[in-house]
């Protein structure tokens, strides 16, 4: 009987960790698809990847949007063919069947006010969710960390 329980122990969590596996090749699919569609300034590629009713945060002040057609709003402003957006890295945890939960790490290019180009370093916390036989973002909220700040007392010293 304690052979039979193990083995069922083991096979649970080899299933468990298939699925985890698979939800995080999703979650990944759906991040390099809005690195693509971003990127090349395909407003239409964008808006498939997003819930009618998500909610945005992105980085800019004020740049809260809640529905697709606020996010297309967003998304036109940012999503350009002269800026780059690069997925780096994710981390996805399944919330269940319908639900994934992604940490990522991006890299953001744009152009300078000066033309040359600008990088920052993008943080991204997004709730995917499942419907209509597809994976989109139900929660995309993105941030720019600030630069660390100096240690006390440093300023006096390069002074």
């Amino acid at each position: 009987m304690i052979k039979f329980a193990t083995a069922i122990a083991l096979m649970l969590a080899l299933v468990s960790t298939a699925l985890a596996d698979s939800k995080s090749s999703d979650a990944k699919a759906v991040s390099e698809a809005f690195e693509k569609t971003c990127s090349r300034g395909d407003i239409p590629g964008v808006m498939a990847l997003y819930e009618e009713h998500a909610i945005a945060i992105w980085p800019g002040q004020g740049d809260v949007a809640r529905g697709k057609a606020e996010i297309e709003k967003l998304a036109t402003r940012f999503c350009k063919p002269t800026s780059e957006v690069k997925f780096k890295s994710q981390e996805s945890k399944a919330l269940g069947d319908d639900y994934i939960l992604n940490i990522g790490s991006w890299e953001n290019t744009v152009p300078g006010a000066d033309g040359k180009p600008v990088k920052a370093e993008v943080r991204t916390t997004e709730l995917l969710h499942y419907s209509g036989g597809k994976w989109r973002y139900l929660v995309d909220h993105a941030s720019i960390g600030l630069p660390p700040q100096a240690a006390a007392g440093s300023e006096k010293a390069s002074q």
